[in-house]
């Protein structure tokens, strides 16, 4: 599997050797994805060090001149630039793309400051940004494209890695950016989506595999990898005739993915029981890799069926 940082910056390389106005600056010191841009491309490459804040604020002056940038860094520090997406980004009007690398926990077991376990709040309260967390190479591609024929203040959340049924899925992304990845049939009396993005899609699968199985119920599992603007028809569709929902994310509980489904089924004006399935802290200071810290803070698989069905005995 290729890492989605490649991915991207790869398929911005391609358009970007045919469209002179492409710009990306790197806070990256390293990543071999760019090397091609500094030996092809150095006039569309900037190399900005350990300077995310002024990295944001060059690249709202590039779009400002009618350039389109991309800043690429690693996505914990996406928190120190907010001052600067609010005020010289989402208030003047300048769309730049923000591709932030290693999301949740997937730089374990460096610590939580290098774990933006919180991104997915603040960065939905900048007005008018659009959010991406993809979790596939297609996915990711199909938001490349998009940004190349569209300008907008965008944030791409890229995963370092992901389950191999995930990233190499064969599938025609829908421009809706939600999509059913799962169905699982049962004898129809009950009926569940479980909602998620990203690298926690892959434990959504085995829980509703796990549901479906302990309770015969209905179970289909939705990849809503456009967070923000979530496109309300679409996700209606999926979840109208639903008897209940359960939202699953790699992230602290107020005012992430979970709540951005609770303001859709508001917004909505549906009657969803839903359950939100999250990490129990924003900081998770012990060591261990990805999969342990998952078990450790909330969301092992045995204590999210533990949760589900319990649930769902209560709004059956």
């Amino acid at each position: 599997m290729r890492a989605h940082r490649d991915v991207f910056i790869e398929e911005l390389f391609s358009q970007a050797k045919k469209d002179a106005s492409i710009v990306l600056i790197s806070v990256d010191m390293g990543a071999p994805a760019l090397d091609k841009w500094r030996q092809e491309l150095p006039d569309q490459f900037v190399a900005a060090g350990i300077s995310e804040q002024n990295a944001v604020n060059f690249a709202s002056g590039l779009a400002a001149s009618g350039k389109k940038p991309y800043v690429y860094m690693m996505a914990c520090w996406v928190a120190r630039c907010f001052e600067q997406i609010r005020y010289s980004c989402a208030m003047p009007n300048n769309q730049i793309t923000i591709l932030g690398n290693g999301v949740g926990l997937g730089y374990a077991p460096a610590g939580p400051a290098h774990e933006p376990t919180e991104d997915l709040c603040y960065m939905r309260a900048i007005e008018g940004i659009e959010i991406f967390s993809p979790s596939s190479e297609m996915q990711v591609k199909e938001i490349a494209k998009n940004t190349f024929t569209s300008t907008a203040l965008r944030y791409v959340r890229l995963e370092r890695s992901l389950a191999a049924r995930l990233s190499t899925r064969k599938h025609s992304p829908d421009s809706s950016g939600i999509e059913v990845i799962e169905v699982l049939k049962g004898d129809g009396r009950f009926k569940i989506s479980i909602l998620a993005s990203g690298y926690i899609l892959d434990r959504a699968i085995d829980l509703a595999q796990q549901i479906n199985q302990e309770t015969g119920y209905s179970i289909q599992v939705i990849d809503v990898w456009k967070i923000k603007p979530l496109d309300l028809r679409v996700f209606e569709n999926f979840i109208k005739s639903e008897s209940s929902l359960i939202s699953i994310e790699e992230q602290a509980r107020d005012g992430a993915f979970g709540s951005a489904i609770l303001e859709a089924v508001s917004d909505l004006n549906l009657s969803l029981p839903t359950l939100r399935l999250s990490l129990n802290t924003a900081f998770a200071f012990e060591n261990g890799s990805r999969e342990e810290l998952l078990d450790r803070y909330g969301l092992s698989i045995s204590s999210m069926i533990d949760r589900s069905l319990e649930f769902i005995e209560k709004v059956r």
